[in-house]
């Protein structure tokens, strides 16, 4: 009986630890909104996908570290070579972001964005 209460007593100091953490993603500065405004003045159709008629969605991700700087940038969905490569130099590009925090500590974490290149009509 002794080990049950042991148990459930640890649990209960543990939930009420968990319960205080607070937790912020990593973001953009300024936001969703600059994050597009960024990519809309930034982006540079590759001349070889407007010629072969190629759109689509390429999603990056990267590591925002502590100090908002991005590492490990990669493709995760892939659509044409061209495409990401300007997928690629465009998050390269972006400005510092605003690191994750753990319990207001920034913290390494992993994000993403979707870039969608579609050829004007």
């Amino acid at each position: 009986m002794k080990k049950y209460l042991s148990i459930l007593a640890s649990l209960a100091i543990a939930i009420p630890a968990m319960a205080q953490s607070d937790t912020i993603p990593a973001s953009f500065p300024g936001g969703e909104k600059a994050l597009s405004t960024y990519i809309n003045k930034n982006l540079k159709y590759p001349q070889p996908s407007i010629n072969n008629g190629i759109e689509g969605v390429v999603q990056v991700k990267f590591l925002v570290k502590t100090d908002g700087s991005l590492n490990n940038i990669g493709i995760v969905r892939l659509v044409d070579p061209d495409l990401e490569a300007e997928a690629i130099r465009l998050v390269k590009g972006m400005p510092t972001w605003t690191p994750a925090t753990v319990n207001e500590k920034p913290v390494d974490s992993e994000s993403s964005v979707k870039i969608t290149f579609t050829l004007p009509e």
